[in-house]
């Protein structure tokens, strides 16, 4: 009864953390929904590019924001312990790596890009794909620039801002499109390139409102940047905290965008349809999502403060808000895949594969909650390298060698790489569970504050 009573008692300000940066990873996501749906009107090959632009891009954004979670890391830690000067440091640190990153980034797909017409893609995708992919490439930098900012306030348990300048990005992200896909107000119909254009610009507006929220009010960092010697060394601090994260964030996406590569090969109609469950079964991930960027702050302040006792209950918390959403979310993608579907697209083909997709992504949901969340808690005690050989091991030993046989030497299509990513997952869960089991048995009694 005392452990129920302290998980119900730890609900509340889990919840009350997580809501917004839920809501603002939903806002972010919403802008890759609004380019899909908003392209998928354009047509089949247009929607096809954009999956496969997609991929690639993916694979970059999510590696940078996981190196990012350092940020989060550290000033929790530094909060719960009162030790202000080194949240000033670690959001420094934070920007500079990002734009960093960034640049190159944004760089690399500039040189790689030539290679990606031996991909074997459908005829037309590569090219169709190419300025948006470029454009989006560059945007990097004000979305990695973002996720310093917004984890640097999260982890002082104040998120409500960074929601509300993200989600006015999103709506700016929509009505660029509107203008620039289809050449309204006057302006030329610029297709896929003309949303990531959208993309661009919304970027950049939402980081410059953020960044001056930051530097403006209350939450001013207490020191400023000296970009000097000590600077450098926290960056790259900063990055060997946060890279297991980034390469663990990187197997995971690395799998999808290697699935959706090889579905690729099978035509643009699998193509497509993958891209909208894609971004159906991203967008509901950014709800468990939420709660482990939520639990790893809350496990790093306790640990900052010597409460070990709240760990436990904190996860069970955790936990259960995570599997109460993707229930919710699995019974939608049961029940009404082929309205989702046809939300997106009009054609026949593309619904009717996409809406089967979705039924296994419903599938999933459950298991998806368990394993981010349970990344997140472990996050939280700086145990970043365990959680990243896990995940290589689920995503690339089991989910794509067994979605790829069943895809493609089987001939299950795109069905069968989804079943294969789906039981990768379920490994993920059960071996994440375990380990946090595991950690917690070790940690040092009540009351002992954890190193700094």
């Amino acid at each position: 009864m005392t452990f129920t009573r302290a998980t119900l008692r730890e609900l509340r300000p889990t919840l009350r953390l997580a809501a917004p940066i839920t809501a603002g990873q939903v806002g972010q996501m919403l802008m890759g929904v609004a380019d899909t749906i908003m392209i998928g009107h354009v047509g089949t090959i247009a929607l096809a590019a954009c999956a496969f632009a997609n991929n690639i891009l993916i694979v970059l954004a999510v590696t940078g924001y996981g190196v990012l979670t350092a940020v989060s890391i550290r000033v929790s830690h530094a909060h719960g312990a009162g030790v202000v000067p080194a949240m000033a440091r670690a959001l420094h640190a934070g920007m500079g790596l990002s734009v960093i990153m960034g640049l190159s980034g944004a760089a690399l797909l500039h040189f790689v890009y030539p290679a990606f017409h031996f991909l074997g893609q459908a005829p037309g995708v590569v090219e169709e794909a190419q300025g948006y992919m470029l454009i989006v490439g560059w945007s990097l930098i004000p979305a990695w620039l973002t996720s310093s900012a917004r984890n640097y306030l999260d982890a002082q348990s104040r998120p409500w801002p960074a929601f509300w300048i993200m989600f006015g990005g999103v709506w700016l992200n929509v009505l660029l499109n509107w203008i620039l896909i289809y050449g309204n107000l006057g302006a030329p119909a610029m297709g896929l390139t003309g949303a990531g254009w959208a993309t661009l610009v919304s970027r950049v507006v939402t980081v410059v409102g953020l960044v001056w929220f930051v530097w403006a009010g209350w939450s001013r960092p207490s020191e400023r940047c000296g970009f000097d010697l000590a600077w450098w060394k926290d960056q790259w601090s900063l990055f060997r905290l946060g890279l297991p994260t980034g390469l663990q964030l990187l197997s995971e996406v690395g799998a999808f965008a290697v699935a959706g590569l090889l579905i690729g090969r099978l035509g643009a109609v699998p193509l497509a349809a993958h891209q909208i469950a894609i971004t159906c079964a991203s967008t509901t991930f950014m709800f468990p999502l939420g709660v482990a960027m939520a639990s790893t702050v809350r496990i790093a302040q306790v640990m900052g403060a010597g409460r070990t006792d709240l760990l436990r209950p904190i996860a069970a918390g955790s936990w259960l808000i995570g599997l109460v959403a993707m229930a919710a979310f699995a019974v939608l993608f049961l029940v009404a895949n082929v309205a989702i579907a046809t939300a997106f697209v009009r054609e026949p083909a593309v619904i009717k594969l996409a809406a089967s997709l979705l039924v296994i992504a419903g599938i999933f949901q459950l298991v998806d909650g368990v394993q981010v969340v349970g990344s997140g808690l472990l996050r939280g005690l700086r145990d970043t390298t365990g959680p990243m050989l896990i995940t290589v091991a689920a995503y690339w030993l089991v989910a794509l060698p067994l979605g790829t046989w069943l895809a493609l030497a089987r001939g299950d299509g795109a069905q069968g790489m989804w079943v294969g990513l789906a039981l990768g997952l379920v490994v993920a869960a059960g071996l994440l569970v375990k380990r946090f089991f595991d950690r917690t048995k070790e940690l040092p009694a009540p009351g002992t504050a954890a190193p700094r």
